[in-house]
């Protein structure tokens, strides 16, 4: 049987086993260093209780007791120390050394120490983890003795999380969290407007989320906000302008050029194809109104005082059909708007496009080849060669995105098509003949479809090359043109966001996978008892 440790994932920089077993039993004492630990005790205490059914004490402050699990935070650990701190930018604006841990597990109890609280969280469930995965005799988990010592290499390290083109509720959306968490991941961010709807209650706008469609209300994006901060996962919002922006026209047509709105479209495909009727006119915040701009402001500044994080995301992609010189425009106003409500702003890779400050965080989605072959894949042959037209113009800037980044001196965070959507459909059948449905159905066609080894060891600019580009952090990305339910969403999600969270983890070139695919392989028995449908890959159970 292979040791706990050897099934990770994140794979940790050092794991060195050690001689004995660790007995954890019901009521085994939890200790912390200091009263500020407690909650974090408490939410180990319980997510332990779920994961193996052994529920130990109710933590108290105090010195570590024989048999129980002690926590603490001290920067200054030895072996903590020795671990470089990350990389980049850190989502919740902490120092960039806070994440660093250690897990030491021997038969007298278990110490997981954290350089910050961030790094002791990820201790905790690194200890849980350890104990999934150990056997259990009697009513005891014997969990074998082991050092660990980790931190993460790249600060930013999330999920773009399109909640819009299927309308998750917050209780799906708080299973995500526990996801990232699990996987030691630190940014949700919500896709949260697009053309299909509005999903966030602005209550100064009721048009935006009339009764009897699917929206968070405050009190469900406060809920969510709590679950991540208590998970040391920062909640990045994304009202997505001046393009994508078909719900809020529709809800107030005189933010548009024309001052006509075309109706919400719900389903994906069909909005899509809407782009290339003959009376299609470009929708998009036309910034030479002033209603529009009163507009941004109120809902900017609803968003960012409900959003402890310090970033704001803005959108500003695939403005179709919008001049440059407005789109320009429209992202330097937006950046403004952003800072006044005291936030840093976020966007898509063509907000760079327009002249910015040194320092300014642009997401980098567009890959190398972002327009398919015809002739290798139908679906786009199938498109209107209107719609086919429009994406050219878009994309046909692309190729000098990164370079714009490199002279602005742009801040990075890599979430190409190619190496980190997770809305590509899967290559290889199902070991599971029952799924094949499942598999032809879920994932863009547009996409090539990829297997779960070229997911994990896609080479990827700044992590396996040396790269110009000031990479600070590291997105995947799942959007839902496909997805019908929950289980479409984990369907897709897993194994692949796992495999991604190790790149995103390591910030360096991918680790073989044949170490890889054995970690994989020991976390379906765990999405199988939490009811998560997962996509059962014949390579990662080594056939």
């Amino acid at each position: 049987m292979n040791h706990p440790a050897a099934l990770l994932l994140p794979a940790p920089r050092l794991a060195e086993e050690r001689d004995g077993i660790l007995s954890l039993s019901d009521g085994a004492p939890v200790t912390v260093a200091s009263p500020d630990l407690l909650p974090l005790a408490d939410l180990l205490v319980e997510s332990l209780h779920a994961a193996t059914g052994v529920r130990p004490s109710a933590p108290r402050t105090g010195a570590s007791a024989p048999g129980g699990i002690h926590l603490l935070v001290e920067p200054s650990d030895e072996g903590i120390a020795a671990i470089p701190p990350a990389r980049g930018v850190s989502p919740d604006g902490s120092p960039l050394d806070t994440e660093r841990f250690s897990v030491l597990v021997d038969p007298d109890g278990a110490g997981l120490v954290g350089s910050g609280a961030a790094g002791l969280h990820h201790a905790t469930t690194v200890f849980r983890a350890l104990a999934e995965q150990s056997p259990r005799q009697g009513s005891a988990l014997s969990i074998p003795a082991v050092r660990i010592l980790d931190g993460p290499a790249l600060a930013w390290r999330g999920l773009s999380f399109d909640v819009v083109r299927n309308a998750f509720s917050r209780a799906e959306v708080l299973r995500v969290i526990d996801l990232l968490e699990r996987y030691r991941m630190n940014v949700l961010h919500l896709h949260l407007t697009d053309e299909q709807g509005w999903r966030l209650e602005i209550p100064s706008r009721p048009a935006l989320t009339p009764p009897g469609t699917p929206y968070f209300s405050e009190e469900d994006f406060s809920a969510i906000v709590a679950h991540a901060s208590a998970r040391h996962i920062t909640v990045v919002p994304e009202i997505d302008m001046p393009g994508h922006s078909g719900a809020a026209i529709a809800a107030y047509p005189e933010l548009s050029p024309t001052g006509i709105a075309q109706p919400v479209i719900a389903d994906p495909m069909e909005a899509t194809a809407r782009m290339a009727a003959e009376d299609f006119a470009p929708q998009f915040l036309d910034p030479r109104k002033d209603e529009v701009w009163a507009f941004v402001d109120e809902v900017i500044g609803a968003v960012a005082a409900r959003t402890p994080g310090p970033y704001l995301h803005i959108g500003g992609d695939e403005a179709f059909g919008m001049p440059q010189e407005l789109h320009d425009a429209f992202v330097t106003r937006t950046r403004e708007i952003v800072r006044a409500h005291g936030k840093e702003p976020v966007g898509w890779q063509e907000t760079v496009r327009s002249a910015a400050e040194p320092g300014e965080l642009v997401q980098l989605w567009i890959g190398e080849d972002p327009l398919p072959d015809a002739g290798e894949n139908p679906f786009f042959r199938m498109l209107p060669p209107r719609l086919i037209d429009m994406l050219a113009t878009t994309f046909g800037e692309a190729g000098g995105d990164p370079r714009r980044m490199i002279a602005q001196r742009a801040r990075v965070i890599m979430s190409r098509t190619d190496v980190a959507y997770l809305d590509a459909p899967y290559a290889e059948p199902s070991a599971e003949p029952e799924e094949e449905a499942l598999r032809s159905r879920l994932g863009l066609p547009t996409y090539p479809a990829v297997t779960i080894e070229s997911v994990a060891t896609a080479r990827i600019p700044g992590f396996d090359e040396d790269s110009d580009l000031d990479i600070i952090g590291f997105e995947a990305a799942i959007w839902c043109e496909t997805v019908q339910s929950f289980d479409d969403l984990t369907f897709l999600l897993l194994p692949r966001l796992p495999a991604l969270a190790q790149r995103a983890w390591d910030a360096g070139p991918a680790r073989p996978w044949e170490d890889l695919r054995p970690r994989l392989a020991a976390q379906e028995p765990l999405w199988r008892r939490d009811g998560l449908a997962f996509f059962a890959a014949p390579s990662v159970r080594g056939r």
